[in-house]
């Protein structure tokens, strides 16, 4: 946990930054292709079995049906991102600006109308599916 340090004589607080503190420049950090065709990443963190990723997906890419056995969450910075709920027919988008938080073992197959540009945070294993309907490991990254 983060220590804070205080001033005796005023009670006012200083920053300190912690050892295990990041910067990174992400113009540094190359794009890389994601299996999936129009999906490309650039790999923020890789920590324990959680990955912090800058996504950019292609206009109309829709992706392969997949299930999260960890949470993961999205944060839009541009474009259009969601699914549909195939037992009701909802359909569910987020937008430029738009959260989205997907408990554990979420199935589902993405859609972007618009393509997208991202921070995605994936706890856990992705599960694939191969023709045959058997699972495929295919995550984190």
């Amino acid at each position: 946990m983060a220590q804070m340090l205080s001033d005796t004589h005023t009670g006012n607080l200083k920053a300190k930054k912690e050892a295990g503190n990041r910067f990174t420049d992400t113009n540094l950090v190359p794009w890389t292709s994601f299996f999936l065709n129009g999906v490309d990443y650039k790999l923020l963190d890789f920590t324990g079995d959680r990955c912090t990723l800058l996504v950019k997906v292609e206009k109309g890419t829709t992706l392969a049906i997949h299930q999260h056995l960890g949470a993961v969450e999205v944060f839009l910075m541009s474009g259009s991102f969601g699914y549909t709920d195939e037992a009701t027919g909802e359909s569910n988008m987020i937008y430029t600006g738009g959260y989205l938080y997907e408990p554990p073992s979420t199935v589902h197959q993405p859609v972007s109308p618009d393509g997208f540009t991202g921070i995605a945070v994936i706890h856990g294993d992705v599960l694939g599916f191969a023709a045959d309907g058997s699972e495929v490991k295919i995550g984190p990254i």
